[in-house]
């Protein structure tokens, strides 16, 4: 068993855990198991301690480096008072990544100065360990494709549908990222009922538009609803505002719809649906259950669509079998 570091960054949080990785056939100890409360499998890097998190530095790119440096540093301690060697560090990033894995190529506003740090030579600097990074929705889908709702299937496709709409492919525990990384972007393909709402891109008539929180919020409130997020939109719905079940239905639909044209183009053996809006309930889940098999081809209406296991866990579950993968195909380097 390896010991890495794993680490999450948003816009909002950092976290991160010491990540053991199972090897095929091997099993943690029983203390390790009990804590992990079902996230072991054969193949899967899994976090073995509670996580340490940190706020996002607003102040620029190289402040946050810097929050990063200072986590990985105490899960170093942590590690190093029980006695434990570390492999690399493996890190899901909000922003897009350089084919490389080294760096920021790109990043919007939420992190701001982000664009162009240099991340993996700071924290290898810092800590003498090896690093690499991927971009943070693929790191979650990478996390519940190994250890959480995709793991019994060879093949994913996941979607995240929560302050934005993204989603990978993946095939074991690799990513098709794209040529530029950039692969994933859900949100961006136009949608039916989309027409005329502006995406966060710059384009008209995206997914994102009315199927993000943000999206589908801002659209409740221009048709006349009164909502803070998408929380207090379905919190509404439940309690039976019309307005609020008929959008909802609709962010559902189109969102269905697409994901459905993803399969019937991806052909994945399963669809894994994570992000906030996933634990919404019926009046979310049915229309997007609907509208996905009624776009199906009918030799895929087979294919399963299911709510992702991890949480909030995924993306440091996939960042240590991003290094894990790392270190098995490229070594130290």
């Amino acid at each position: 068993m390896r010991h890495v570091i794993a680490i999450d960054i948003g816009g909002t949080k950092i976290a991160g855990a010491l990540v053991a990785l199972l090897e095929s056939g091997e099993t943690p100890p029983a203390a390790v198991a009990e804590r992990l409360r079902g996230f072991v499998t054969a193949r899967s890097a899994v976090a073995t301690h509670p996580t340490w998190t940190a706020a996002t530095v607003k102040t620029g790119g190289n402040d946050v480096a810097a929050t990063v440096v200072s986590v990985v540093q105490k899960v170093i301690a942590h590690a190093q008072s029980h006695g434990l060697t570390l492999s690399g560090v493996g890190i899901g990033s909000a922003g897009v990544i350089d084919p490389t894995g080294r760096m920021i190529a790109s990043a919007t506003d939420a992190i701001p100065g982000w664009t162009g740090t240099k991340l993996a030579d700071i924290v290898e600097a810092a800590t003498g360990l090896p690093v690499i990074i991927e971009n943070d929705v693929h790191a979650h889908a990478r996390g519940e494709a190994v250890g959480g709702a995709g793991n019994p299937f060879a093949s994913t496709l996941m979607v995240a549908v929560g302050t934005g709409i993204g989603g990978a492919f993946t095939e074991g525990s690799r990513i098709l990222r794209g040529i530029r990384g950039l692969s994933g972007h859900v949100g961006h393909i136009v949608a039916p009922g989309a027409e005329g709402n502006l995406c966060s891109c710059g384009a008209d008539g995206h997914l994102e538009a009315i199927a993000s929180g943000p999206g589908m919020t801002r659209w409740f409130n221009q048709r006349g609803g009164n909502a803070v997020d998408a929380r207090d939109l379905e919190a509404q719905a439940e309690a039976g505002d019309e307005l609020a079940i008929q959008v909802m239905a609709e962010a559902a639909t189109a969102t269905g719809q697409i994901i459905a044209g993803l399969v019937n183009c991806f052909d994945p053996e399963v669809v894994i649906l994570g992000g906030g809006l996933a634990r919404a309930g019926d009046l979310y889940w049915g229309p997007l259950k609907a509208a996905y098999q009624t776009q199906l081809m009918p030799a895929l209406r087979d294919t399963q669509l299911l709510p992702a296991a991890l949480g909030s866990a995924a993306a440091l579950v996939g960042a240590g079998e991003l290094i894990r993968y790392h270190l098995d195909e490229f070594g130290d380097r």
